[in-house]
């Protein structure tokens, strides 16, 4: 009996000594959401400053290189490598831009296959214009697909619509390029010079890319196009039995990022 009694009253349940059970690291949800947005930040200033890259390029004498203009065989080869060699640069920068999305691979690749393809017609149109012409035709194609500040950003808008998972309305933004054709049309047809030209339609180029981009965020707002899915989400299943759930962080529909930080185009 005085056993029993000491037992009940000096012995603790063995329940008890149960190891407590882990609480999940809040924090966590919040850091992949940041890992994420910060992919996205890196990939925006990448590509745009391959963009400038290539757009510096193609409206320089890198064509004329490849068309074998006269004067350009002067200079010698290793001027003409150099040009080539810039060109292929700038192009690898947007590329590897696009690449540090966090886009599925499928949808990068078709980005990078779009700027690729633009940059290839841009430099056979142009060696072409500048070795033989396309007869009556000539002024027409040197104002669009022949010309840089036309095809780049229509190509750099719709690749960054690509792998931003914009809704496909969105893609109608890509007819501002036509302001572009006109006004260099104007600029060349009124005896601006080379220097005001170049600097116009680089502002202008540069100015109607983030058009493009802005349109696929309010698209997206008035759609509600939710592409969070893109994003890295938590695991739904703890490694502890009774671990409470966790939710994913909130994410506007504009631009997959934490709803409390600001938007990226």
């Amino acid at each position: 009996m005085l056993r029993d009694m000491s037992y009940s009253e000096n012995t603790v349940p063995p329940q008890q000594y149960a190891a407590p059970v882990p609480r999940p690291k809040l924090g966590q949800p919040q850091a992949a959401g940041t890992a994420h947005s910060n992919r996205w930040l890196l990939s925006l200033v990448t590509t745009s400053l391959g963009g400038y890259l290539l757009l510096s390029s193609l409206s320089g004498q890198v064509t004329q290189v490849l068309s074998g203009a006269e004067y350009m065989r002067d200079l010698g080869f290793s001027f003409g490598l150099l040009l080539t060699l810039d060109l292929l640069f700038a192009l690898a920068v947007v590329l590897l831009g696009l690449f540090f999305a966090t886009a599925s691979l499928a949808r990068r690749g078709l980005a990078a296959g779009i700027v690729t393809a633009a940059v290839i017609v841009v430099a056979l149109f142009q060696a072409v214009r500048f070795s033989m012409g396309f007869g009556g035709a000539t002024a027409f194609v040197a104002f669009t697909v022949a010309d840089p500040y036309v095809m780049l950003p229509l190509a750099l808008g719709a690749a960054w619509l690509v792998v931003r998972y914009r809704p496909a309305l969105t893609f109608a933004a890509l007819v501002l390029v036509i302001i572009l054709a006109l006004v260099h049309w104007a600029l060349l047809t009124f005896g601006a010079d080379s220097a005001t030209s170049s600097l116009v339609m680089l502002l202008l180029s540069a100015s109607v890319t983030a058009a493009i981009g802005w349109a696929g965020v309010i698209a997206s707002r008035l759609f509600g196009r939710d592409r969070a899915a893109s994003a890295p989400a938590p695991s739904a299943a703890g490694p502890y039995i009774g671990q409470p759930q966790q939710s994913p962080p909130a994410h506007t529909q504009q631009n997959d990022r934490p709803a409390e930080r600001g938007p990226v185009i």
